[in-house]
């Protein structure tokens, strides 16, 4: 059989990380809507709540495929996913420059609907082929790893909007026709640059990790071997061999729970038994048991990453949490996303007497560029704040999520009572850069709490509602801007005054997915508990339940 070296899995690695990042700038071009939204419901005379349905078909078009493009990211592989997404971003995004252009008819506007929700549809084949592709290759630092995948997502359209602003934006009509076949070509191009490059790696054999080794616990050498483990002189390992070490041969994780024997019974010359080859783990330096920062000879991860997919993921209490947090909290992101060029508009129509098309269209590109922005280094540092609190400080994962989700509720009360630019674009930012915490880090809860070898199928699964509480938001946002503005002339509405109680349905959302989130950290932090009591008592078969960072 032929030998995979860690030289050769690291660059493998390093490529499908590229294609990755490149796959989810195709997957950010769904949250440009903003940027030429406006200018296309004005061409084609659409209502606010017209322009909100077809912006949330996007968002449903993301969504709702996110179990389908998941399973299929885990059967079928990430080069398939992304010639689809390289085929219908193209095909979207032409669809909708002809129909601005007026080359294209348009007998309802309900085919603008269709056009949208294949936007959405390459979004996430992309997405799921980039996420469910980075999930499986990295087991250290993997919050990092996914964060900076992700954080392409929130990227794209920080830079897109500036695209927008410096070379479709000037003159005195925004060239609307050349943005959205601008993104057509882009979107073909970074797909197709995916599809070369994404390739599931896998984890590989770990050195690192043998000084974790709890103490009173040996190295088993059977499956644990020296020759490609222990000794940096053999830098390859045979296919069979990284799976024995992966837990998924017939070997389990490669642990013994075989305890060492106490002082008494080696005076007493007792010998425990044990597998043929093992060595304790405080016999060497390469496997002793290191300290922690807090002092203790614990260093283990108690947040156990148990193998769920299916019905049994879709029925555990946790995972119904989890996606009733992102539920509620993404699609107020959702919301404010489709929604911020009317928001920029009204107060910016309102407070001039002599409006400017094109400087509106900058101010509303460089909003959608601040909530980009901030779902970007939300994003990225997101992954990197979980990893190094959990390895250096104990911090639980579910009690960073309270944390972000309480930002999510702070944004939406700057937003909801901003009555100027100046304070709308705090409420941009902070809104932006919680979206991106909360997408940052929930697929490394999903991973390290219920395993990678269903990750797609569960990421699907945890986002598949989320356009549901967007456009619930987005509809009521739409109906409360109709009402106060049946002429659809943004110049009245006086400081927000006619969008305004659309927030404090946003803000009762997010206090909703407060509310969730303290509560499945109550349960995260029972779990971890009772994991550790087990663990220390021995009642558990260490070889098949190994916590996670041991495991991964």
């Amino acid at each position: 059989m032929s030998l995979t070296t860690r030289s050769r899995r690291y660059w493998l690695r390093t490529l499908s990380m590229l294609g990755a990042c490149s796959a989810t700038t195709t997957s950010g071009t769904i949250y440009l809507f903003s940027t030429y939204g406006p200018a296309l419901s004005q061409r084609l005379h659409l209502t606010s709540s017209q322009a909100n349905v077809a912006a949330i078909a996007a968002n449903y078009g993301q969504l709702l495929s996110g179990p389908f493009f998941g399973w299929a990211a885990d059967t079928l592989g990430p080069q398939v996913l992304s010639g689809l997404a390289a085929v219908g971003s193209f095909a979207a995004f032409s669809a909708l420059a002809y129909t601005y252009d007026g080359t294209l008819g348009m007998p309802s506007w309900l085919l603008l609907v269709g056009y949208m929700t294949l936007v959405g549809l390459s979004s996430q084949s992309a997405n799921m082929a980039a996420v469910t592709t980075t999930t499986k290759n990295f087991k250290q630092n993997r919050g990092s790893a996914v964060s900076l995948c992700v954080a392409f997502f929130g990227l794209s359209p920080f830079v897109l909007s500036h695209v927008s602003t410096l070379f479709f934006a000037v003159g005195d009509e925004p060239d609307t026709f050349g943005y959205l076949k601008f993104l057509s070509y882009l979107g073909l191009t970074t797909s197709l640059v995916a599809a070369l490059s994404l390739t599931v790696v896998g984890f590989g054999p770990s050195r690192r990790y043998r000084q974790d080794i709890p103490d009173g616990f040996i190295v088993d050498r059977a499956s644990d071997s020296s020759s490609g483990l222990l000794s940096d002189s053999h830098s390859e390992m045979t296919h069979d061999e990284d799976q024995a070490l992966l837990g998924q041969g017939a070997g389990g994780p490669g642990y013994s729970a075989v305890p060492k024997p106490t002082q008494d019974e080696v005076d007493a010359g007792v010998s425990t038994s044990a597998p043929p080859g093992a060595v304790e783990a405080t016999g060497s330096p390469s496997t002793q048991v290191a300290l922690d920062p807090r002092g203790t000879l614990d260093g283990i991860d108690y947040d156990t990453a148990r193998e769920l997919g299916g019905l049994s993921y879709v029925r555990d209490p946790e995972a119904q949490l989890l996606a009733l947090v992102l539920f509620l909290c993404a699609g107020i992101g959702v919301f404010y996303n489709n929604n911020i060029g009317t928001i920029v508009n009204a107060l910016y129509f309102s407070s001039t007497d002599e409006p400017d098309p094109s400087a509106a269209q900058r101010l509303i590109n460089h909003h959608v560029a601040v909530v980009s922005l901030g779902s970007f280094v939300g994003r990225l540092t997101i992954g990197a704040v979980t990893d190094l609190g959990k390895r250096f400080w104990g911090l639980p994962r579910s009690g960073i999520l309270v944390v972000v989700v309480m930002g999510m509720v702070l944004s939406q009360i700057i937003a909801g009572s901003a009555e100027n630019l100046t304070t709308l674009l705090v409420g941009s930012a902070l809104t932006g850069l919680s979206y991106g915490f909360l997408f940052g880090i929930m697929p490394t809860l999903v991973s390290v709490w219920f395993g990678t070898k269903h990750f797609g199928a569960n990421w699907g699964m945890t986002t598949v509602l989320n356009g549901f509480s967007g456009q619930a938001l987005g509809a009521f946002f739409g109906y409360v801007y109709d009402s106060n503005m049946p002429d659809q002339d943004p110049s009245k509405c006086s400081r927000g005054a006619c969008y305004r109680d659309a927030f404090v349905l946003s803000l009762a959302v997010a206090m909703l997915g407060l509310l969730a989130a303290i509560v499945l950290a109550r349960r995260r932090g029972d779990r971890r508990r009772e994991n550790r009591r087990l663990w220390e008592a021995q009642e558990i078969d260490h070889v098949e339940y190994v916590p996670f960072i041991l495991a991964e």
